[in-house]
């Protein structure tokens, strides 16, 4: 049997608005998005508890981060008002959560299996 991991796996993947819009059509598994502003200090502490956070969840849940800055369009039609936000998809592109704030890796960790638990 040929297990083959997703190139994505463990990683964090830059994407802007475009790239995200053909991903949510075309993506099938568990989706994190990461939204985020160079400006902002929390958004500082929370780039490296995504990173950990990707690394632990490997290939279970992709995860894709967007500037806030440069992607203004698509944060009005996310409806997201400020960051850092993250925003959980299930399966089918289908929004389960979200979460405003910082958390540790920890805490992302066990809040993104908890909502995927709660949504199976």
């Amino acid at each position: 049997m040929n297990m083959t991991v997703p190139s994505w796996a463990g990683k964090v993947e830059e994407l802007d608005a475009t790239e995200f819009n053909r991903l949510t059509r075309s993506n099938t598994g568990p989706l994190l998005l990461y939204i985020r502003a160079p400006w902002c200090p929390p958004c500082t502490t929370m780039g490296p508890a995504v990173e950990a956070a990707a690394a632990v969840l490997g290939d279970r849940v992709r995860f894709v981060k967007l500037n806030a800055a440069t992607d203004s369009q698509l944060l009005d039609s996310l409806k997201v008002a400020s960051v850092p936000m993250l925003v959980l998809y299930g399966e089918h592109g289908q929004e389960l959560a979200r979460f405003l704030g910082a958390l540790s890796a920890p805490d992302l960790t066990r809040w993104i299996q908890t909502m995927l638990d709660e949504s199976a």
